[in-house]
């Protein structure tokens, strides 16, 4: 009767054996794993969920479960709807002292970060034109001027802050449109535009001119004879903006060997621009029409090269211009390659009121201390202050920048928070605003965040957003713009708060 016990006694031994040695190898491949350069093989790294626990928490493919109360979160909520917007353009309120112009508590819900102005009067020039478009004085057109990479050529963030700003204060016409934009990621909404033939282009971004005058888009294009392209009110009858014109203007170079460029609006009779002279030199040639929807041929002649560098799309005020100006490629330092008198030239053709910088997401690819940037970005601002001195300046923080580290993880590429910081530094030394894009967003791994939203809100390159993530941004910037405006309205009238 002892036998058959024993024997089970040492098979059960032998099994305590086998199971702590296998135990033992699954202990010490695991240590293992934590020699540099295998990552991706370990089974818990810091600041990852517990391995028994993580098994039941979202993966990279649910939805994030959002934590009620959470103000970056509430933010990103509200942003995604359509802000508050009175009728428009908003009626200014009468008052015994005069009209006031009211931003209402409401218009402001959900902000997720103010514009930080050290100063205290960055922004003041750009408000003081803006209240006289809220005023309805005279017709003012309020203008932005909105420069940086691929994420502003995109039109998205743009064309949200475009939308939302015409609404509010009026619609005065859609603003800048490249020329030709070639094999470029390059966008408008709200406007039609179509080229054909033989561009040549030659961008900010590959630096291809010698003398800096590449336009206001950082593109100049050019040809001799057979190119062709056109510009059109917006069609589309669920846009709630950009259906009408009253004016386009042409934007060219004028230069010893110009050619003759023929234009014609509608299906009217072609007309003809000669930019041939003497001396280089930028033009803008302004065709009025009846307000309405229209559409601007131009093609190239012959007798000469001609060289533009977009087309402008305008209606009288009171309203907003926002002109998009995505350089693609271009890291903040490219700026620099404009010719300084020529972009003074430029952005006074436009009667700029505001001037947005916004790169940093190329440059987040080199891997540079902060002073770096911080020089380069300064440079930037100085250029920009410069040229258009009569205006606001804004720098805008780059979205999130992120890849997957080795174990797969959507991480912060280490730059980023470098860039940001230098940014904000440069405007501070420059005179300008600044807006925190990075923290609005969520700062610190939010690409991954965003990834894994539902709706999703970053592209699976990390480093652009979604349409909606687009439409976050543009929110969260206008009311960004609406609640630094009502704080000037309430220091500019201290006894009839702008906001109440």
């Amino acid at each position: 009767m002892d036998a058959p016990a024993r024997v089970d006694d040492a098979t059960h031994g032998r099994g305590l054996r086998a199971l702590g040695i296998a135990a033992g190898a699954i202990l010490l491949a695991a240590a293992l794993s934590y020699v540099p350069g295998l990552d991706r093989y370990r089974p818990w790294a810091w600041g990852e969920p517990v391995p028994v626990v993580r098994l039941y928490a979202p993966t990279e493919t649910e939805a994030v479960v959002v934590a009620s109360g959470d103000p970056d979160e509430h933010a990103i909520e509200t942003a995604l709807a359509d802000p508050v917007i009175p009728p428009t353009p908003a009626t200014p309120e009468v008052t015994p002292e005069g009209p006031r112009v009211r931003i209402d508590p409401s218009e402001l819900e959900g902000i997720a970060r103010e514009i930080e102005d050290a100063s205290g009067h960055a922004m003041d020039a750009f408000y003081a034109q803006l209240e006289r478009t809220a005023l309805h004085e005279d017709e003012a057109i309020t203008r932005i001027a909105h420069f940086g990479d691929s994420t502003i050529a995109l039109d998205g963030i743009t064309m949200t802050t475009r939308e939302s700003l015409q609404l509010r204060f009026g619609d005065s016409g859609h603003g800048f449109v490249l020329a030709a934009r070639g094999l470029l990621p390059y966008r408008h909404f709200q406007v039609r535009h179509e080229t054909g033939g033989n561009w040549r282009m030659f961008d900010l971004t590959h630096m291809g001119l010698s003398d800096g005058r590449y336009g206001l888009g950082g593109v100049q294009v050019r040809s001799a004879s057979g190119a062709s392209a056109w510009f059109a009110t917006d069609d589309d009858d669920e846009t709630r903006v950009g259906h009408s014109v009253s004016s386009f203007q042409i934007l060219h170079q004028r230069h010893p060997r110009g050619g003759e460029l023929e234009y014609r609006v509608d299906e009217g009779e072609w007309q003809t621009l000669d930019t041939e002279s003497a001396t280089v030199e930028d033009g803008a040639h302004r065709i009025d029409v009846p307000e309405g929807e229209h559409r601007l041929s131009i093609r190239t002649a012959g007798h000469g090269e001609t060289r533009l560098y977009g087309v402008v799309l305008e209606r009288g005020g009171p309203g907003v211009v926002y002109d998009s100006l995505g350089i693609v490629g271009a890291r903040a330092s490219r700026m620099l390659g404009f010719d300084p008198a020529h972009l003074r030239t430029q952005l006074a053709q436009r009667e700029t009121n505001l001037v947005v910088i916004a790169f940093g997401g190329n440059d987040a690819d080199d891997n540079r201390d902060e002073e770096d940037f911080f020089e380069t970005f300064r440079q930037v601002a100085h250029l920009v202050r410069e040229a258009r001195p009569e205006a606001s300046c804004l720098l805008f923080a780059p979205l999130d920048q992120a890849e997957r580290d080795a174990r797969g993880r959507v991480v912060t590429l280490g730059p980023v928070p470098r860039i940001v910081s230098a940014a904000r530094r440069a405007a501070e030394a420059e005179g300008c605003a600044f807006f925190d894009t990075w923290t609005a967003m969520g700062g610190e791994g939010a690409m991954g965040r965003w990834f894994r939203r539902s709706p999703r809100l970053s592209s699976g390159d990390f480093r652009h957003a979604t349409p909606a993530g687009y439409r976050v941004i543009g929110n969260m910037f206008y009311r960004a713009i609406l609640s630094g405006f009502a704080d000037y309205l309430a220091r500019e009238h201290q006894d009839a708060p702008a906001a109440q």
